[in-house]
């Protein structure tokens, strides 16, 4: 996705403040044995996903420049939620953790879907507009969609039933404000 370029520096720089301030930062990468044993009906939807998502394949590994750091947390996930059959829930409650800040792509699909199942299980969930990005869509019999509309109505929807949505400088901001007021 050409919008995802634009995500990294945003990203790059909340998670080197999160990682100062001894915040855990937490990859989900979406990840398949390869052999078909664990994709399910996700294949259906993506008939590719065995080779697509394979372990063995390393488009499914962060990208270099935000690669994961020394005590940062890599949550393999098989869906589209962060907390569907993963650990993830786990680690949150054993580090005490209660908010949870949203990043990355796609917008509508993985990010939303982990926000939904956050917020389904009683934790605070924040969006970044600068640091999600959807994609367009194909017309499916109701017309072409741009990432621009989908984006807009996906953080609309977030920020309506899901969450916050707010802009990564606001929340570096506020992050540093609770720092500063410890």
């Amino acid at each position: 996705m050409p919008s995802s370029r634009a995500l990294i520096a945003p990203i790059k720089r909340l998670s080197e403040q999160m990682r100062a301030a001894a915040m855990p930062v937490i990859y989900l990468r979406h990840v398949v044995w390869g052999d078909g044993s664990d994709t399910g009906r996700f294949r259906d939807l993506y008939p590719d996903a065995d080779a697509q998502f394979a372990r063995s394949n390393p488009a499914i590994e962060v990208i270099d420049e935000l690669q994961p750091q020394d005590g940062d947390i890599v949550v393999d996930k098989l869906f589209y939620s962060g907390f569907h059959n993963t650990d993830l829930d786990i680690i949150l409650r054993m580090k005490d953790i209660d908010t949870l800040i949203v990043c990355g792509t796609v917008t509508n699909v993985c990010c939303e879907t982990t926000m939904r199942d956050g917020v389904h299980r009683e934790y605070r969930m924040i969006a970044l507009s600068d640091a999600n990005a959807a994609m367009p869509y194909l017309d499916m019999g109701f017309g072409e969609v741009s990432a621009d509309e989908v984006q807009r109505i996906a953080l609309t929807a977030m920020a309506y039933e899901f969450g916050e949505v707010t802009d990564t400088a606001n929340l570096m901001q506020r992050i540093d404000n609770a720092l500063n007021n410890k």
